[in-house]
């Protein structure tokens, strides 16, 4: 019950997608939805560790952002293993990176 009400606990690698300029930020979550909430609130208080995306997010607003699981892990799977591979993927697409 708990799963349908608050959401599954999926596991992989996340991204905060600014739709005006085109960039990607990319890390790893053990839960998505906590993310989600927690990577909000530190772009809301303006304390984000990617200072580019803080200042993009700042003077583009919250409706230019999506932040959206793009990589399900597996039980195996090693997270930072899968972010430096989910990184290679998206630039190799042409998709410009925050720098952290």
């Amino acid at each position: 019950m708990e799963e349908y009400l608050i959401g599954k606990k999926e596991k992989g690698i996340f991204r905060i997608y600014n739709l005006k300029t085109d960039k990607s930020y990319f890390g790893i979550t053990k839960d998505i939805i906590k993310t989600r909430a927690e990577e909000r609130f530190m772009l809301d208080l303006g304390l984000h560790k990617c200072k580019a995306l803080q200042e993009d997010y700042k003077t583009t607003g919250l409706e230019l952002f999506v932040i959206d699981l793009v990589k399900i892990a597996n039980e195996e799977d090693e997270l930072d293993a899968l972010l430096s591979e989910t990184i290679a993927e998206f630039t190799a697409k042409g998709i410009t990176l925050y720098q952290a």
